[in-house]
C-alpha cells in the first residue's frame, strides 16, 4: 500500500495538474470505490467547481473546491493518477476521471486502480476518517511527549502494531515502521507502553529520517516501489524486503516475523527488545 512518501508525491503531481482548474466533467461510475453515491451524484457535486487546494494527511488526499465541496481520495493498494490529453483513450483500469480547464487549456486526470481497493469520497465537510488521523510527520511533526503519553496507554501492544494505527501517526505503514524501528534500534516486538521518552525521541527522529530518504528516492526515480522492475533504481530500504541479508549496522542476518497480521523485517542483534 502506498505510504506517506508516495502519497505526498501524488499530491505534488495533482497540485501541478488540477489546482486552479475548473472541473468541466467528472465521472466515477464504480459504486465499490465511490461514496456516498457513484454516477450522477458524483458528477453533479463536482462539475462547475474550481479546485482551490490539494491537501494530504497521512495516506489520504483532499481536493478542495471553491464552494467547499471536498473530494477525498485514498489510493488503496494500486491506485494512481494519469494525465491525459482530451480525446485520448481511457487507460487500463480507469475508475474515475476529472475533465479540467485552466487558462483556456483542457486536460483530463484519470484515477486508475487495478485492484479497486481505493476510495473516492465526496463530502461538504471533512470526513470522520480524515478528522481522526494522527499527526502527520511532514505537516505537523510528531511531538515526543504527546506520543510517549499515547504509547503508555497501549497496554500489551507491540510498537510495530501501534505505529500502523493511523490515528497515532498518519502515513506510517509497514515500510516506514520497519525502517524507523531499525534506525532507532528498537525491536518491533517491544511493548509500546514500556518505551522510555528517550526511546520515543529516537523513534520520532528515525521516522523523519526514513520518510526523508524514501521521498528523496522517489523524487529521483519516479516509479512507485510496487511497480519497479529490473533495472530501475533499487529502493533505499535498509531492512524492508531484505530477510536473510546482513544488517548494515552489525552484520547479523536480518529476520522476518509476523506481528498483528503483517510481516516485519528486523535485526535480532542490534534492535533491542523492550518488554
Amino acid at each position: 500500500m502506498p505510504e506517506l512518501p508516495e502519497v505526498e508525491l501524488a499530491r505534488r503531481q495533482l497540485v501541478r495538474w488540477v489546482r486552479g482548474a475548473r472541473i468541466t466533467g467528472a465521472r466515477s461510475p464504480d459504486a465499490k470505490l465511490t461514496k456516498p453515491k457513484a454516477g450522477a451524484p458524483f458528477t453533479r457535486a463536482l462539475v462547475g467547481r474550481t479546485v482551490t487546494a490539494v491537501d494530504r494527511r497521512g495516506k489520504w488526499l483532499r481536493l478542495m473546491t471553491d464552494d467547499g465541496t471536498r473530494l477525498f481520495l485514498h489510493l488503496g493498494m494500486t491506485g494512481d493518477f494519469e494525465r491525459l490529453e482530451p480525446g485520448a483513450p481511457a487507460p487500463r483500469f480507469e475508475r474515475a476521471r476529472l475533465e479540467l480547464s485552466r487558462r483556456g487549456k483542457a486536460s483530463v486526470v484519470a484515477y486508475v486502480d487495478a485492484r479497486r481497493l481505493g476510495h473516492l469520497v465526496v463530502s461538504r465537510e471533512d470526513t470522520k476518517t480524515w478528522s481522526k488521523l494522527g499527526p502527520d510527520p511532514l505537516i505537523d511533526g510528531v511531538d515526543v511527549d504527546a506520543l510517549h503519553a499515547r504509547l503508555a496507554r497501549r497496554k500489551g501492544k507491540t510498537i510495530k502494531e501501534v505505529l500502523l494505527d493511523q490515528t497515532v501517526i498518519a502515513g506510517v505503514g509497514n515500510i516506514q515502521a520497519a525502517e524507523a524501528l531499525w534506525r532507532a534500534k528498537i525491536d518491533p516486538r517491544s511493548r509500546a507502553d514500556r518505551l522510555t521518552r528517550a526511546h520515543v525521541a529516537a523513534l520520532v527522529r528515525a521516522i523523519d529520517w526514513s520518510i526523508a530518504r524514501t521521498l528523496a528516492d522517489l523524487e529521483a526515480g519516479g516509479a512507485r516501489y510496487s511497480e519497479r522492475s529490473k533495472g530501475d533504481p533499487a529502493p533505499p530500504f535498509v531492512v524492508y524486503g531484505r530477510k536473510g541479508e546482513p544488517c548494515r549496522r552489525c552484520r547479523a542476518a536480518l529476520e522476518r516475523i509476523e506481528l498483528g497480521g503483517r510481516t516485519t523485517t528486523f535485526c535480532p542483534r542490534c534492535q533491542a527488545r523492550i518488554a
